[in-house]
């Protein structure tokens, strides 16, 4: 007997742990992808890569101290970013050299306390994703962080797209593009953290990365790529999690395909209407 199409979207939400799940796929599809737009402007991708190794290093400090696996995933994202922030401030490295240095120290960090005792379930949660996991706190604090990525991007817009459009302009206004890279990399680390318990923070990474992409084929402005990157984002977030009830297959994978799919289908549709394909390259309103 075939299941009506609204039971096969109300069945899930019957249960308080997909609840949970679905509120967190929200928070996670809005962040991801305002951070993520600007990650893939700045020529940043592999920073959001970088972040999901160095959150190892707080998680497994926190499986081995009895703390919250999320407040340790806080803690190395804000030590990533200082990390990042004074290599560039006093010596000579590129940006992505700062990045693959202190990512790679801290990830090394995580290893080691992973071979000291961690409980490797747990880690797997953290890496994989298990909606069975997140609980009502779980929520609430990814929201907040949630929250607090969307404030950084409303405050920073101006400045981001200076810096990101017109660095030489921005430069001339004194606009301190190191200080500003170092935010976009917490504003990243946090966006990590927010999926950790849901998607995991390998999969947070496609959330960053591909709804960006894919807003990126269509949208003609800035705001409607920005726009179009978070529905993308909470529709992949909300889709990979009823595949994976009802498929009984892993969240986080499950969320990266919707994920990577809806680039597929932009590119697709992008083909189908050439006239989108001649867009200016200049950013408006």
């Amino acid at each position: 007997m075939t299941v009506p199409v609204w039971e096969w979207f109300s069945e899930p939400l019957s249960l308080d742990f997909m609840q949970r799940a679905m509120v967190s796929a929200l928070a996670l599809g809005i962040a991801a992808p305002l951070a993520g737009v600007w990650a893939t402007h700045r020529g940043l991708v592999y920073l959001t890569d970088a972040m999901s190794h160095a959150v190892l290093s707080g998680v497994a400090a926190a499986s081995l101290l009895g703390f919250s696996l999320l407040l340790g995933g806080v803690v190395s994202a804000v030590v990533m970013a200082l990390l990042v922030s004074g290599l560039l401030a006093r010596t000579r490295l590129s940006p992505d050299s700062a990045i693959g240095v202190s990512a790679q120290g801290l990830f090394a960090l995580g290893v080691i306390g992973v071979s000291l005792g961690s409980d490797p379930r747990t880690l797997s949660h953290v890496l994989f994703g298990n909606p069975l996991t997140v609980s009502a706190g779980d929520v609430a604090l990814q929201g907040g962080l949630a929250a607090v990525v969307v404030l950084l991007v409303v405050v920073f817009l101006p400045v981001l797209t200076a810096t990101t459009f017109d660095p030489s302009h921005a430069r001339s206004l004194g606009i301190n593009a190191t200080l500003l890279d170092s935010a976009l990399v917490l504003g990243l680390g946090l966006v990590v953290v927010v999926g950790m318990t849901t998607v995991g923070v390998l999969m947070a990474v496609t959330l960053c990365v591909a709804p960006a992409a894919a807003a990126q084929l269509l949208a003609r402005t800035l705001n409607g790529t920005l726009i179009l990157a978070v529905v993308l984002g909470v529709c992949a977030g909300f889709g990979g999690l009823l595949f994976s009830y009802h498929l009984a297959v892993p969240a986080g994978p499950a969320v990266a395909v919707v994920a990577v799919a809806t680039v597929a289908a932009c590119g697709a549709l992008q083909r189908l209407r050439p006239s989108l394909s001649s867009r200016p390259q200049g950013v408006t309103a």
